[in-house]
């Protein structure tokens, strides 16, 4: 109860703990983007790492209805989203640059996210068995397919 004095009901404490948690995952985005040896979307792995590192909080941050959760469109395209506003930069970047052909930026973030959240939560689930690493290479043949899928 001590954590009380702080906090005035648990929706206040868990909309604290989940604004930490968005720092969090922009650290693992930001190391995902540093790899070099990776190509496509590096930045998904980060998000993939985020989820298998922390699979509890995935799902809470990212599968629960919480009333601080940011929706599409209004949240997510006035840019209150730190996890989408990433990945709606590299791909306006990448729109800009030719390598993906010119769309709307926001439905093109939010497909490639409900793709790479959808493998996700079906490997989280157990409806995918294979080992992280061997998962991991599926997530990313899978995600690099999709952008196949939508370049010029």
């Amino acid at each position: 109860m001590a954590i009380y004095k702080h906090f005035v009901n648990r929706d206040a404490l868990l909309q604290t703990a989940t604004a930490a948690e968005y720092k969090r995952i922009a650290s693992y985005f930001a190391q995902a983007n540093a790899r070099k040896s990776v190509k496509g979307l590096r930045g998904m792995l980060g998000y993939f790492d985020y989820a298998c590192d922390h699979p509890h909080l995935f799902r809470y941050m990212f599968s629960s209805n919480r009333k601080d959760s940011f929706t599409y469109p209004a949240d997510l395209k006035a840019g209150k989203s730190p996890t989408l506003n990433i990945l709606h930069t590299v791909v306006a970047r990448l729109m800009e640059e030719g390598a993906l052909k010119k769309d709307d930026v926001f439905e093109t973030s939010l497909t490639i996210w409900a793709h790479a959240h959808g493998l996700i939560t079906l490997y989280l689930n157990g409806r995918i068995k294979l080992s992280r690493n061997s998962f991991r290479n599926l997530y990313m043949r899978s995600l690099n397919r999709l952008l196949e899928g939508i370049r010029e």
